[in-house]
């Protein structure tokens, strides 16, 4: 398919083809009407899924009271439409989820998008930072980590002020296809003081201990495979 879409890129188009047509969006609810909550996920296995057991597995999760269904858009890419508001919310904005043990990559539905249109490399994560100062557990503080460490999306805690404790909680959107990283070095003081405050990954899904990247084990690594 990408030898194809490159042959016709290098081709000159004809004047019918220049032209093009305007589409205009339609109401994706039924007969036009009401829009439906729906979310587009991405399963990381190399196990093909069934839509009815995602169904069966995550509607009691997301949408206890009514449920959900499920769209198999094929490549272990599915349409999930939510019969409760909040469970698109759930689905989307809490997690991470697995199903089958591979990890279920969750994202907003966007009707001008086609399918190659979207990427599935970010998951929501809390993230515990330890060894801080009492007096850096703070928002701020919060705020500047959790953008070194994916992109910042929320607290818990004091809004403003101090939140001391053993560990300061993060979540972050976390892109999977990089590196986890372990800590960070945190400048403390007028002095320049430098001490390293770790890392902790709460309900982190698994990943590989090689290249510390998310999806996959060290077993199926391309690095390890690469040196046999």
């Amino acid at each position: 398919m990408n030898r194809v879409e490159g042959m016709m890129r290098s081709l000159k188009l004809s004047e019918a083809e220049r032209k093009g047509v305007k589409i205009i969006q339609m109401g994706s609810g039924k007969g036009g009407g009401v829009p439906e909550v729906q979310a587009i996920g991405k399963l990381l296995s190399d196990k093909p899924a069934i839509a009815d057991a995602m169904e069966n597995a995550l509607g009691p999760i997301w949408c206890p009271m009514k449920g959900i269904d499920v769209k198999d858009l094929g490549e272990n890419i599915f349409l999930f439409t939510f019969h409760q508001a909040s469970g698109k919310k759930k689905a989307v904005e809490e997690g991470s989820w697995t199903f089958d043990k591979g990890l279920l990559v969750m994202e907003e539905f966007d009707a001008d998008k086609a399918l190659d249109d979207y990427v599935f490399n970010k998951i929501p994560i809390w993230v515990r930072i330890f060894k801080l100062p009492l007096g850096m557990m703070n928002r701020a503080t919060r705020e500047k980590i959790g953008d070194q460490i994916g992109e910042y999306v929320g607290i818990v805690g004091v809004e403003n002020g101090l939140a001391m404790g053993q560990y300061l909680r993060v979540k972050v959107k976390l892109v999977i296809s990089k590196p986890l990283m372990r800590g960070t070095m945190v400048e403390v003081g007028e002095g320049g003081k430098v001490k390293w405050c770790p890392f902790e990954y709460e309900f982190l899904p698994d990943f590989c201990f090689i290249c510390g990247i998310i999806g996959h084990t060290d077993r199926e690594c391309s690095i390890k495979l690469k040196k046999r």
